[in-house]
């Protein structure tokens, strides 16, 4: 009877130690996002850029957060036939295992929003709060972007909450040095103002 009762224990210890299985929350599809992000876009246009080696230093230099991926897939918002806007889909790693998310921007390279799309830790999904993500808005290539910086931790979720700063600060600067002079080239965007 004892020994029965101590493998009980023994199996409750096991079961509440062990860690929690990882279970992915998918939120929202890219396409889903897009609509979020710019509600009053009539079109969106979804493209790919493979950077090259220069441009993945530039971007990796000037924000500071390597690479995570060899190029960036976006879209195009549009009103009217003009660009408002693209939103960048990026991931970064949480304490294990991926989470997508997306980063709209305007565009002269603000944040409009930012939306996690799959969550696939156990813990640390508070990056989802809109009060956390809002702080975001705004933000641009000139901004810090820094966790307990400009931007506060959530305790318990400090590692999925810098990954997160730190990839949002790499699109921007992915947006500024290298896809926005892209449409300029295209002309389909104008230049921007001398700062």
């Amino acid at each position: 009877m004892i020994r029965k009762t101590h493998l009980t224990w023994l199996g409750l210890a096991v079961m509440l130690l062990s860690p929690l299985p990882t279970q992915a929350m998918r939120y929202l599809t890219p396409m889903q996002a897009q609509k979020l992000c710019f509600p009053e876009a009539d079109k969106f246009e979804w493209q790919q850029r493979k950077f090259t080696a220069g441009e993945a230093a530039q971007i990796q230099k000037a924000s500071g957060v390597a690479l995570k991926l060899p190029g960036a897939w976006y879209t195009l918002a549009m009103k009217d036939g003009q660009v408002i806007g693209a939103m960048i889909v990026d991931c970064v790693k949480g304490k294990h295992e991926a989470i997508d998310f997306a980063v709209a921007l305007d565009a002269a390279g603000k944040v409009r929003c930012i939306e996690i799309l799959e969550y696939r830790e156990s813990i640390g999904d508070e990056v989802r709060r809109p009060g956390w993500r809002k702080q975001f808005h705004g933000k641009n290539t000139r901004s810090k972007i820094k966790l307990n910086d400009d931007i506060a931790n959530i305790t318990g979720a400090t590692i999925s909450c810098r990954n997160v700063t730190e990839g949002v600060r790499r699109v921007c600067h992915t947006w500024q040095l290298v896809l926005r002079p892209a449409l300029v080239s295209a002309k389909r965007l104008p230049k921007l103002a001398a700062r």
